[in-house]
């Protein structure tokens, strides 16, 4: 099964609440191993941009390097893909459009995404989150 990360999940993997979260990052991240994992372009910007206030700029970007060296593939919108999700945004106007083009990246590749966010629900798009089974 593909995997595509949301700007959530990294945020709460990098920042987890409480201990009990960083347990269940890492069990989550342990039955994920050997599945095919993605980062949107568009995460990469938003998690610069959080992270980036908290950690640095540097080390907010050597966090994106890190996933990117471990095998999660970096996916970026084309033509095609860029029509389609400025279809579905104007279908779903009250969605944010980092949430459109995630969704039409992962709806692309046949992906669910490791999110909490109940707009990609909205959108069709399967998700799958840390702390459920």
């Amino acid at each position: 099964m593909a995997l595509v990360f949301d700007t959530r999940f990294l945020i709460a993997h990098t920042f987890p609440p409480s201990m009990e979260h960083r347990r269940l990052i890492s069990s989550f991240l342990s039955r994920i191993i050997g599945e095919e994992l993605y980062i949107p372009s568009i995460v990469v910007v938003e998690y610069i941009r959080i992270a980036g206030r908290r950690i640095g700029i540097d080390a907010a970007e050597t966090r994106i390097r890190s996933w990117i060296n471990s095998g999660v593939r970096l996916i970026t919108l084309d033509y095609d893909t860029s029509m389609e999700a400025g279809e579905l945004s104007a279908k779903y106007p009250f969605i944010p459009m980092a949430d459109i083009i995630i969704a039409t990246l992962a709806g692309k590749i046949k992906a669910r995404v490791v999110t909490d966010d109940k707009h990609f629900r909205t959108l069709g798009i399967k998700t799958v989150w840390y702390t459920r089974r």
